[in-house]
C-alpha cells in the first residue's frame, strides 16, 4: 500500500468536507468531496428497524486513477479516511466511492481535464 495524505476542510454545506490527496512525494492524487452518512437515533426509529452503519459517501470530483489502479486507490483512500474521521462516538464501517459520469464532464465547458478511469 502507498503511503498518501489527506488536507480535509469543511465546506459551506453542513457535514460536506472537501479533501486533496496527495502521494507520498507530496503530487496531488486527487480532489474529493466526503459525506459522513450518519444513522438516525434509536428514538427516531421503529424498534424492529434494521442496523444502519455509519459510513462515508466518496464523490471524487477529479483523480489520476486507471482501471489498473482503481483498487488500490480506493483501499488507500479508504483506510486514511476511515481513519481520519473516526471518533470517539462514531466509527464508520466502509466508504461508498461514486464517480461522476464522464459525459457531465466532458459537457462542462468548465472542465480543465476529465479524470481517466
Amino acid at each position: 500500500m502507498n503511503k498518501i495524505s489527506l488536507s480535509v476542510t469543511k465546506t459551506l454545506h453542513r457535514n460536506f468536507y472537501r479533501c486533496t490527496i496527495k502521494d507520498s512525494s507530496g503530487e496531488v492524487m486527487g480532489l474529493l468531496r466526503i459525506i459522513p452518512a450518519l444513522p438516525l437515533e434509536k428514538d427516531e426509529i421503529p424498534a424492529d428497524a434494521p442496523d444502519a452503519p455509519p459510513f462515508l459517501l466518496v464523490i471524487v470530483d477529479d483523480a489520476d486513477i486507471t482501471a489498473e489502479t482503481l483498487l488500490n486507490f480506493e483501499e488507500n483512500v479508504s483506510v486514511s479516511l476511515l481513519e481520519r474521521f473516526t471518533t470517539e462516538t462514531t466509527r464508520f464501517k466502509y466508504c461508498q466511492f461514486y464517480y461522476p459520469s464522464p459525459a457531465f464532464v466532458f459537457s462542462d465547458s468548465n472542465a480543465s481535464q476529465p479524470f481517466v478511469c
